[in-house]
């Protein structure tokens, strides 16, 4: 595009129109350029045997020197495209290229912002179009995933205990089974300690999305103290909706230990708890039943992972839409009770959802049957309401508002029939607010609630408060906690603080203390420090000490715990005046991929999550199906959101495991990461739901495309010479036209893109007609040959001459 004569520059016409989406034709003769810019009325045409070029009806003289004419193109002085047409050029000698700057709003300058608009909003919104769509299906038996964990505890002054416990992850019947087995050398090994689920999902479905049956999580009202064995169906889909709000969520756990959030099934968010175990989430309030799931991952102790159901008290409904869930089974209680729940629910409107239903519980001696309705609105901006009542059990209402500034204010109330005995305790009244406040200023940021807490009993109230502060402060880990518990038997209230810090030490050191304060008593009642920290990359040592005052106990603790590739491993020693605890563990998980008898090891659970089998191949004949003959491709790289990715041994398959099943995952191939520039990628971005306790396996064909180079020259009195800007056509075997392109200045050409095959190249005839030559060879015939790295074909020569009259 560029010809340069020291130290002007010259840019072909047609070509910067062109990339421009300026309209222009070029006549028979290569000094006929005409068109217009944006108008028709802008119109301009070069009149070079004048020496002249036209726009918008005036008249731009120029010289020989500011122009230069091949016998196919016509080159002009880059200063006089901004000159004549506003278009102002400004070369880069370092860069070699050419910056264009100008006041008039080029097509393809807003055709460029256009496609970047577009593309930010899909990257917003997370729409990527995939080339090819996996679809789901329903084998009737496959084998999956296998956890497993060993602990062992010994104790100076009390039970010795061993646990063993495994997880078997399979499909059967097209449904997710899983099995969980639990041996304990002190407890029983009984069905009600055993969890077995088999689950079928299938969003496309209108009537039963959701299939469950063993043990399920029923989302009772009345206090059940066993799990319940049965069937539940539902409509509700597994997959996340549109989001209305969010819900602030918080708990405690132990101190520093990572917590995952799930909502729906689907990883949201984690974080890492305070110097406390104090830790907070914005829970994403999903259209549907918004179930709510926390795992935790601890760093000390027996059980490194355990998980809770949250019941979040809003539930909306899209409007128009109306969903159902039913449950029934037996209580693993010594009665073995009957239990069955329905609730039916519909959206008025987007932000208004009623809903109804019935709970049964055969041991509940108010009465068995226990109808229900609920609401939830979304008053305005910010602004929910939710509230339920079951007769003769309870009526109760949430109220909640939050500011553009997260202020948040909740108030909650709940009255209980006096004579209800579906859930086990005797309150007749909960009142509860709530006021949380997120701080940021330059020293320090934190979270802050201030809740109360009032229960009333038949003959007395407890009314207890908290505040809460946690966050950074000046970079290190805070959690301040003051509580307060008022009844009306004693005078004096309880009231105690707790402070939890982690320094974070020169050579990795974490240094963690923590204080209990009674104010009631005016006294330290309980003092921790720790000290944590890694080393040999995936180890971690950690030794503490606690006093307990008022116990008058005192321990110390050593630890050491360390990750290998296949499992996680632990000893902790808490050594005690009144007692000495001496506890080792080990977990981990196997995988086990059927289709290519792949087997590895994971250190953390697998089972319920699913896995991705990525097999690139040399798509040698082209039918974009894997055949034995075709080699694998090493080194291909993905982007893909969540999970662990590996390699075999020669790279050639990689895998993605520790993904959350029932997700429409978006893998995109990354063409850039193959090795060689004739092999291409023609679909790299592959769609499919994640499937629980499988591997799915992806082939992606990789084509082997050839290339064809060569010369064309131009012939005339005073010589041959290579000759720019001539079209050569690429025609297969069957005269389709497969490639187009242009020589070079040089007169050189090359292109790169054809499959195995039969091809022949023809200068273009038009072309040829408008310049008056002739092309000798009119057509050469090339083939391509197969091979796993390309073919190359580069001695093609045309020789064009002047015809004869």
């Amino acid at each position: 595009m560029q010809r340069y004569i020291s130290p002007q520059v010259f840019t072909l016409i047609p070509d910067l129109f062109d990339y421009l989406n300026l309209k222009n034709e070029v006549g028979n003769n290569p000094t006929a350029i005409s068109g217009f810019i944006i108008n028709p009325n802008n119109s301009f045409k070069f009149d070079i045997p004048q020496y002249k070029i036209q726009y918008k009806g005036d008249s731009y003289p120029i010289s020989k020197n500011d122009y230069i004419l091949t016998p196919t193109t016509l080159y002009l002085r880059s200063s006089l495209f901004g000159k004549i047409f506003g278009l102002n050029t400004n070369f880069n000698y370092r860069n070699l290229s050419i910056d264009l700057t100008t006041d008039i709003e080029l097509p393809k300058v807003k055709e460029l912002r256009l496609v970047n608009m577009r593309k930010n909003l899909n990257k917003v919104k997370g729409v990527i179009n995939p080339d090819t769509l996996m679809e789901r299906k329903y084998p009737f038996f496959r084998a999956g995933m296998a956890d497993w964990s060993v602990v062992s505890t010994q104790q100076t002054d009390g039970f010795n205990d061993n646990r063993l416990a495994l997880g078997l992850g399979t499909m059967i019947a097209g449904g997710e089974t899983n099995v969980l087995l639990n041996y304990s050398t002190r407890i029983p090994f009984t069905s009600k300690n055993q969890f077995y689920q088999w689950k079928y999902v299938n969003n496309n479905s209108t009537v039963f999305k959701q299939v469950t049956a063993g043990k399920i999580f029923t989302r009772s009202t009345s206090s059940l103290f066993a799990p319940v064995v049965g069937v539940q169906l539902t409509n509700t889909p597994v997959t996340n909706r549109r989001s209305f709000g969010s819900y602030t969520l918080t708990d405690v756990t132990d101190p520093r230990w990572t917590v995952e959030l799930y909502v729906n099934n689907v990883m949201i968010d984690f974080t890492e708890a305070d110097a406390s175990g104090f830790f907070t989430f914005e829970v994403p309030l999903m259209y549907g039943n918004t179930i709510v799931n926390l795992r935790f991952y601890g760093p000390y102790g027996e059980e490194r992972t355990e998980e809770r159901i949250i019941n979040i008290p809003y539930n909306f409904i899209p409007k128009k839409e109306l969903e159902y869930t039913l449950s029934a089974g037996i209580v693993e209680n010594e009665g073995n009770d009957r239990f069955s729940r329905f609730n039916l629910n519909y959206g008025l409107t987007n932000g208004f959802t009623v809903g109804g239903g019935v709970e049964y519980l055969s041991d509940v001696t108010s009465g068995e049957f226990m109808p229900f309705v609920n609401t939830s609105i979304r008053i305005a901006s910010g602004l929910l309401f939710s509230g339920e009542y079951m007769y003769n059990v309870k009526s109760e209402g949430l109220l909640s508002y939050r500011t553009p500034s997260n202020f948040q204010i909740d108030l909650n109330y709940v009255n209980y029939d006096k004579d209800q005995t579906a859930i086990n305790y005797n309150y007749l009244e909960e009142r509860k607010i709530s006021l949380s406040l997120p701080i940021r200023t330059k020293l320090f940021t934190a979270y802050s609630r201030f809740s109360i807490n009032q229960i009333v009993l038949p003959t007395t109230k407890f009314t207890s408060a908290q505040l809460l502060m946690s966050g950074a402060l000046f970079g290190i880990s805070t959690n301040l906690t003051t509580y307060g518990l008022f009844t009306e038997r004693s005078k004096n209230p309880t009231i105690y603080s707790t402070l939890s810090q982690t320094y974070r030490l020169p050579y990795q050191l974490l240094l963690s203390p923590q204080l209990q304060y009674d104010f009631s008593n005016n006294a330290v009642t309980n003092l921790i420090v720790r000290l944590e920290r890694p080393f040999l990359k995936r180890g971690f040592v950690n030794v503490g000490f606690e006093n307990n005052f008022l116990r008058k106990s005192h321990i110390f603790e050593i630890g050491l715990r360390y990750n290998l590739n296949f499992t996680q491993t632990s000893l902790t020693s808490r050594i005690g005046n009144l007692n000495s605890t001496f506890v080792e563990s080990a977990r981990g998980s196997f995988l086990f991929d059927d289709q290519t008898g792949y087997i590895t090891a994971n250190d953390r659970s697998s089972v319920g999550k699913g896995a991705v089998t990525i097999i690139p191949f040399l798509d040698l004949n082209g039918n974009d199906k894997f055949d034995k003959m075709e080699p694998g491709v090493p080194g291909l790289e993905v982007k893909n959101m969540g999970g662990n990715v590996t390699y075999n041994q020669d790279r050639t398959q990689l895998r993605i495991y520790d993904l959350q099943p029932y997700v429409n995952l978006i893998i995109q191939a990354d063409p850039l990461s193959l090795d060689n520039i004739a092999w291409k990628i023609e679909k790299p971005i592959v769609a499919l739901e994640t499937v629980p306790n499988q591997f799915k396996t992806i082939y992606i064909p990789v084509k082997v495309i050839g290339e064809v180079a060569g010369m064309v020259y131009i012939k005339d009195e005073n010589g041959t010479k290579g000759q720019g800007r001539i079209s050569i056509n690429i025609l297969n075997s069957n005269n389709e036209l497969v490639g187009e392109l242009l020589t070079e200045g040089d007169g050189y050409f090359t292109y790169l893109g054809l499959k195995t095959g039969k091809y022949k190249a023809v200068i273009d005839p038009e072309q040829l007609e408008n310049i008056g030559y002739t092309a000798n060879p009119a057509e050469i015939e090339f083939t391509i040959e197969q091979s796993e790295f390309g073919d190359i074909v580069d001695d093609l020569e045309f020789i064009l001459e002047k015809k004869s009259n």
